[in-house]
């Protein structure tokens, strides 16, 4: 038995090490988080954010703004509302869903598991500089269509969403964030835990427990 628990064990580090990295986000609905511009960002309304506890100087991920008529001052206290996949205030109107494509290119975004190489670039911040802004406004204009536009990230997503088979939000979230007083801030994309992750952490939690148990 304490063999199979071994192979079990070492089985489960060979999975983990071959399957994808998970970004996921820690954050629950009720805490209180800080988002500061990051350093490539292009210092308009939208781009990319650094997200971190409120006080703390640590970024927990970084992430687009999925909402272009909600606002905050980066810096400042906010409370993660709700999470899920609704953009819940929608600029004062009703609410609405996260868009699929919206969802699938902040996760090629956030695991960096693009198609096509250097798609993105991570690296130059000037380079990344524009990637940041050309990837924020096909979010938004994704979300809300308002005209056809020549965008890299907007025909990537057409393309290989159907060539990965994405379907529905995946491992995507949106933060609805509120002041403390209660007042609509923004909406943010985050990731969650994939249930593989989750699964794979359960299997490794009862073979570390049967391998105690024998060798006490």
């Amino acid at each position: 038995m304490l063999k199979k628990t071994i192979v079990v064990v070492a089985l489960l580090f060979v999975m983990l090490a071959i399957s994808p990295p998970q970004h996921a986000n820690a954050l629950q609905a009720g805490d209180h988080i800080s988002a500061t511009w990051a350093p490539w960002n292009y210092g308009a309304s939208g781009g990319e954010f650094a997200v971190s506890y409120y006080g703390s100087t640590g970024t927990l991920f970084t992430t687009f703004c999925v909402e272009p008529n909600e606002y905050f001052t980066p810096g400042e206290e906010l409370v993660v509302r709700s999470i899920g996949t609704t953009i819940m205030n929608n600029g004062g109107k009703n609410p609405i869903a996260l868009n699929p494509l919206v969802a699938y290119l902040y996760h090629e975004f956030a695991h960096n598991s693009w198609n096509e190489t250097g798609i993105f670039n991570y690296d130059d911040p000037v380079a990344r500089k524009k990637d940041d802004a050309l990837l924020q406004s096909a979010i938004w204009l994704l979300q809300y269509p308002t005209q056809d536009v020549n965008n890299k990230f907007i025909d990537y997503a057409w393309k290989y969403s159907k060539i990965d088979g994405w379907t529905g939000t995946g491992d995507v979230v949106v933060l609805n964030l509120f002041s403390p007083d209660g007042g609509v801030r923004q909406d943010q994309l985050a990731l969650v835990p994939e249930p593989t992750t989750l699964m794979l952490l359960g299997v490794g939690l009862v073979g570390v427990g049967v391998f105690r148990r024998k060798t006490k």
